[in-house]
C-alpha cells in the first residue's frame, strides 16, 4: 500500500539580523529541502561564511540528522579545490547549523538563465572542473546523488565549486549513510537523475557521471535534454527515451564533445564512462586537438574541426566547403612545413624587433606559466561580459532610445562593472544616468532614474571600507529626503518616499540584491547591528522589497 503523501513543510522564518553562537546572519542566499542557507559573518575570525541551517521541524527527525551529520562527515573528507569546503557544525538556540565557506559567485542555473551556454573554452574548463571534484569523491567512496547546475557554483574568474552533499552517501560497503536512504526511495532532481536512481534501484559513481552528462548537456545546448509536465513525465523518460543529437543542436561544437557528453549519459552504466578520470582523460584530448590546431594552422586558411574520439587521436581538417573523408589521413608533410614557415617568419620578426629595441635587461627570460594536469582556465573572465557591455552601450548611444530602456540599459551596466570591479567605470556610469535623468520630460522617469543612480552611486561606494560611511549617509538621504509633489497617492510622510523607492528596486530585481548587498557590507564595515532608519533596514531583505504588509 503506497505511503501517504508528505505534508507540505510550514515556511521557514527568515533569520536575518540574527546571531547564533560566532555567526551574525547577514542575508538568505538559498534554501532546500532540508534547510537553508545564510550569508553569515564569524565575528571572531572576521570572515564570510555560508551558513547552512537545518529546518527546524527536522531537529527532531533522526533520520534528517543522520542525513545532516553525514553530508558533514562526507564534505569534511573532501579537501579539493573545486569542492565547497566545510569549516565546522554546530548547535545554537536548539537550532544545528553547518559553517560552510562561502563562494562569491553564481551556480550554473542562474548563469545559463541569464547568459546561456558560455564559449567552449569556458564549457571545457567548467567541464574539467566539476570533473576533477567528482574524481575525488568517487576515490573516496562518495557518490553525490544530486549533480546538476545548481550544485554547481562557478566565480567570476571561472573557479568552479561542487556544493550539496546532502544525498551523498558512501557505495563502499562502510557503515555510515548506508541505511539513511530507504529501499525504494528516490532522491534526487528529475531533470538530472540517471535512470537506475529513478527506478529506485541502487547507485554508484556511475550515476554521478550521467548526471553529470545531462548538465554538460544543458551547459553546451541551452537546456536539459529532457522536459515534462510533471517530474515523473521527466523520470520516464530518463528510462525510457534517448535525447536529441547534441550535435544537431550545437553543430559548431567539436564531435567528440558531443560524443562525450552522450556516452555519459548512457542507460546502461556499463556502457558509461567508468569513471571522472576517464572523462578527464577524453576532456584533455580536446583540449589538444583545440590547441594544436590553432597552434598550427595560419588564420583564415582552413575550417577546422577537430576529432579526437577515433584510436588514433588524429585531426580532421577541411578547406571551406569541404568534408573530409572518415579517417583520412592528415598530411603531415604539409602540416610541418606551413609549421616551419611559420617559426622561421616569427623568429625573423623577433630577430628585426630585437636589433631594434634592445632589452634593457639581456639576461632575463620570461618563464612559461606552469601548467598543472587537465584544461587550463585559457580565457580571461574580462570576456564574460564583453559581448553584453557592447550590446549595452549599443543601446545607450542609440538615438532616440526610450527612457524606460536607457534606464534598464544603465543600470545593468553600472551593475556589470561592479562585478568586475571597475568601480571608476560603474560610478561614472551612473552619474551619467543621473544627468540623462534630468534631461527626460517624463517627471516619472526622471524620479526613477535619479534615484536609480543614486542609489547605484551608494552600491559603488560601498564596496571599499573607507567609504562605507559615505555610502550609508547616501542611502539615508535617498530614502527619508521629502517626496516630489507629483508622485502619485500612496502612504504619506516618509514612507512615500520609501515607497518610491521601493518601487524602483521592484522595477530592478538585480540593483535591488546590489543594494542589499551593499548594506550588509556597510553594516560590517560599520560595526552596526541594525541600520537606521527601519526604512532603510528593510532593504536588507531584497525578497520583501515592493510587498506590502
Amino acid at each position: 500500500m503506497p505511503e501517504a503523501q508528505p505534508k507540505p513543510a510550514p515556511p521557514q522564518p527568515d533569520l536575518t539580523g540574527r546571531t547564533l553562537g560566532d555567526f551574525h546572519i547577514l542575508r538568505k542566499i538559498g534554501a532546500g529541502g532540508m534547510g537553508q542557507v545564510y550569508l553569515a559573518r564569524q565575528t571572531s575570525l572576521k570572515r564570510e561564511v555560508a551558513l547552512k541551517l537545518l529546518r527546524g521541524e527536522l531537529n527532531e527527525n533522526l533520520t534528517a540528522l543522520a542525513r545532516f551529520q553525514a553530508e558533514a562527515q562526507a564534505v569534511a573528507k573532501l579537501n579539493h579545490p573545486n569542492i565547497v569546503h566545510i569549516h565546522q557544525v554546530g548547535e545554537a538556540d536548539g537550532l544545528r547549523y553547518m559553517v560552510l565557506e562561502f563562494v562569491e559567485g553564481r551556480n550554473l542555473r542562474d548563469y545559463l538563465a541569464r547568459k546561456g551556454p558560455p564559449d567552449l573554452p569556458i564549457t571545457l574548463s567548467v567541464m574539467r572542473q566539476v570533473s576533477l571534484a567528482l574524481q575525488k569523491a568517487h576515490e573516496q567512496g562518495i557518490v553525490h546523488r544530486d549533480i546538476k547546475p545548481e550544485n554547481i557554483l562557478v566565480t567570476r574568474k571561472v573557479e568552479v565549486k561542487v556544493t550539496d552533499f546532502g544525498l551523498s552517501r558512501f557505495f563502499t560497503g562502510e557503515a555510515p549513510a548506508t541505511n539513511l536512504t530507504q529501499s525504494g526511495v528516490t532522491l534526487g532532481t528529475p531533470l538530472y537523475m540517471s535512470p537506475e536512481q529513478v527506478q529506485g534501484h541502487p547507485v554508484d559513481n556511475r550515476s554521478d557521471i550521467y548526471s553529470f552528462g545531462v548538465t554538460c548537456y544543458h551547459l553546451l545546448s541551452g537546456e536539459p535534454p529532457f522536459r515534462g509536465t510533471t517530474a515523473f513525465d521527466v523520470a520516464l523518460k530518463h528510462v525510457q527515451e534517448q535525447p536529441r543529437l547534441l550535435a544537431d543542436l550545437r553543430p559548431d561544437l567539436p564531435p567528440d564533445l558531443c560524443g562525450m557528453v552522450h556516452k555519459m549519459m548512457a542507460k546502461n552504466p556499463n556502457d558509461r564512462y567508468q569513471s571522472a578520470k576517464d572523462v578527464l582523460r577524453d576532456l584533455l584530448k580536446v583540449r589538444d586537438g583545440l590547441t594544436v590546431v590553432t597552434a598550427v594552422l595560419p588564420s583564415g586558411t582552413a575550417n577546422v574541426q577537430p576529432a579526437v574520439g577515433n584510436s588514433t587521436g588524429a585531426l580532421s581538417l577541411s578547406r571551406s566547403g569541404e568534408t573530409p573523408a572518415p579517417h583520412a589521413p592528415v598530411r603531415w608533410g604539409l602540416v610541418l612545413l606551413v609549421g616551419l614557415a611559420c617559426v622561421l617568419a616569427a623568429a625573423g620578426g623577433v630577430a628585426f624587433y630585437v636589433g631594434r629595441n634592445p632589452s634593457p635587461e639581456p639576461h632575463a627570460h620570461a618563464q612559461p606559466a606552469a601548467q598543472g594536469p587537465g584544461l587550463p582556465d585559457v580565457k580571461s573572465p574580462d570576456k564574460l561580459t564583453t559581448t553584453r557591455e557592447r550590446e549595452l552601450l549599443a543601446v545607450l548611444n542609440t538615438e532616440g532610445t526610450r527612457p524606460e530602456d536607457a534606464l534598464k540599459a544603465s543600470v545593468e551596466l553600472g551593475l556589470l562593472y561592479v562585478k568586475e570591479r571597475r568601480f571608476p567605470d560603474a560610478s561614472e556610469r551612473f552619474e551619467k544616468l543621473k544627468t540623462r535623468a534630468a534631461e527626460w520630460r517624463d517627471p516619472i522617469a526622471s524620479r526613477s532614474g535619479n534615484l536609480a543612480a543614486r542609489l547605484g552611486v551608494a552600491v559603488v561606494l560601498a564596496q571599499d571600507p573607507k567609504t562605507a560611511e559615505q555610502s550609508n549617509k547616501l542611502f539615508v538621504e535617498i530614502i527619508t529626503e521629502p517626496p516630489p509633489k507629483f508622485l502619485p497617492g500612496g502612504p504619506k510622510g516618509p514612507d512615500r518616499n520609501a515607497a518610491s523607492v521601493n518601487w524602483v528596486l521592484l522595477r530592478h530585481p538585480d540593483l535591488s540584491g546590489a543594494v542589499s548587498d551593499a548594506l550588509n557590507r556597510n553594516l560590517t564595515n560599520l560595526n552596526k547591528t541594525k541600520l537606521e532608519p527601519p526604512a532603510l533596514e528593510q532593504l536588507r531583505a531584497p525578497q520583501r522589497v515592493g510587498k506590502k504588509d
